[in-house]
């Protein structure tokens, strides 16, 4: 692997479990979210159980506030995370910026993502450079986007705490996004309000 900063999570037992299921043809169902800020509320978790009912993992893009939210998402799915652009130096101590996962086949990038939306998703690319990603997950911009440009597909939930889209004012409801892995397939659901 190419890129220098970029560490690879898929060598744990419960990565490896999910690649498994992946190569056996299986569907995964990964839910994704991002721009949290804070603990999450009784009622916040609530929603999120609905939403990510049946999930094989939790993919969180940055924007996190608090590590303990990766510990209140952990009893639903195995979860991996990024760090982002907000967040402060203790969940950058303890999450890192960018991560390359492998789904059997699809290998996956896992970023918060930086800089205005336009030319975001070459940057994006770039930051896996040499890594060959199918899949890039990302939070900045808070854009709720599934699609294929290119060679890479690029999925971002939307924002979990009502952030809106760069230049659009207000808020707006919480939103997160489902992935469907299947062989080489990807399709994804982002925007899914709650």
């Amino acid at each position: 692997m190419k890129c220098p900063d970029c560490q690879k999570l898929d060598d744990s037992p419960r990565w490896r479990r999910l690649g498994a299921k992946l190569r056996g043809g299986s569907r995964l169902v990964v839910g994704v979210l991002a721009d949290t800020k804070n603990l999450l509320s009784v009622a916040q978790l609530s929603q999120l159980q609905r939403a990510f009912k049946g999930a094989d993992a939790i993919l969180h893009a940055g924007g996190i506030g608090d590590v303990r939210v990766l510990e209140q998402l952990e009893p639903m799915a195995p979860v991996f995370a990024v760090n982002g652009n907000q967040d402060d130096q203790v969940v950058k101590y303890e999450v890192l910026q960018k991560v390359v996962l492998n789904f059997g086949p699809i290998r996956l990038g896992l970023t918060h993502g930086y800089g205005k939306p336009h030319g975001l998703k070459a940057r994006l690319l770039k930051e896996f450079e040499g890594v060959d990603v199918k899949l890039v997950v990302y939070g900045r911009n808070f854009e709720p986007t599934a699609m294929q440009a290119g060679e890479a597909f690029f999925f971002n939930p939307g924002s979990f705490s009502g952030t809106r889209p760069e230049g659009k004012k207000g808020l707006d409801k919480p939103r997160v996004g489902l992935l469907y892995l299947q062989g080489r397939k990807i399709e994804g659901q982002p925007g899914i309000p709650l």
